[in-house]
């Protein structure tokens, strides 16, 4: 019940700028004293900011990293737009590599229907879903760092540079004109960098909240970058900017089964 009603609460959040004790007791079913006790305890983990009355989904700050199983709950229908236009990238016979992160496992939610594919990833997520397909999947070996249930260290950084990649599909915490791609962990940029080193194109995936943000740690500048796949709640400005460093930006509208570019 506790779980349920956590997510309840986020997915709410996810949709509104700021949400009342009250609408959100009326909303969720729940009492008062149950619905403060649970936005005590999202905001002591960093998930969510208090405010007098109420509470927002917020911003994390540039050290702190939501946690993976949080995170794949807020801004869902945005990633599967995302994760939708990304699967027209994607050709028989392509050698990919899947970044960590939850819009990248909404992407390999999709793939599971495709054949002759190989896919290589960090992400234990990624390989478990697509674990009962006809596509190719490596996983790197490696330490398992829990928090965001990726592969990470030497024995990962060396598997991943034994190989070339048509396509990688990164995941960020922060997409800045000036900061460029960022992220919470060193370890997992670490692999990332690889993966960028050896892949034909490089295309990030990242929601509104990412564009404008900067994160803990550079992952490499957006120049680097081929194109970015977002959703229309994305700056105008900051899309403006990235397209004038020569990054092609994809703009897809939310819960459309055939995004455009705008």
């Amino acid at each position: 019940m506790l779980a349920a009603r956590r997510e309840q609460i986020l997915q709410i959040l996810s949709e509104r700028s700021f949400v009342t004790t009250e609408e959100l007791a009326k909303l969720t079913g729940a009492s008062l004293p149950t619905i403060r006790r649970t936005l005590q305890a999202l905001a002591e983990e960093g998930v969510i900011i208090r405010t007098r009355g109420g509470a927002s989904l917020g911003t994390p700050s540039i050290g702190h990293e939501i946690p993976y199983l949080t995170r794949a709950r807020v801004q869902l229908p945005e990633k599967r737009a995302i994760a939708r236009a990304a699967l027209e990238l994607i050709r028989g016979g392509d050698v990919i590599a899947l970044d960590v992160g939850t819009t990248t496992f909404e992407l390999a939610r999709l793939l599971r229907t495709r054949r002759n594919l190989t896919v290589f990833t960090a992400s234990v997520p990624i390989a478990q879903i697509l674990a009962n397909t006809e596509i190719a999947v490596f996983l790197l070996g490696g330490q398992l760092r829990k928090k965001e249930l990726s592969i990470v260290g030497p024995l990962a950084l060396r598997m991943a540079a034994q190989f070339y990649y048509d396509r990688f599909f990164m995941g960020v915490a922060g997409l800045h004109p000036e900061a460029g791609c960022t992220d919470f962990s060193l370890d997992d940029v670490e692999v990332k960098k690889v993966f960028l080193e050896r892949a034909r194109e490089i295309i990030v995936l990242a929601d509104h909240t990412k564009l404008g943000h900067v994160s803990f740690t550079a992952i490499c500048p957006v120049q680097k970058v081929h194109r970015v796949i977002t959703d229309v709640g994305a700056n105008p400005q900051i899309i403006a900017q990235l397209r004038e460093l020569g990054v092609e930006v994809q703009v897809v509208p939310i819960g459309e089964e055939h995004p455009k570019n705008l």
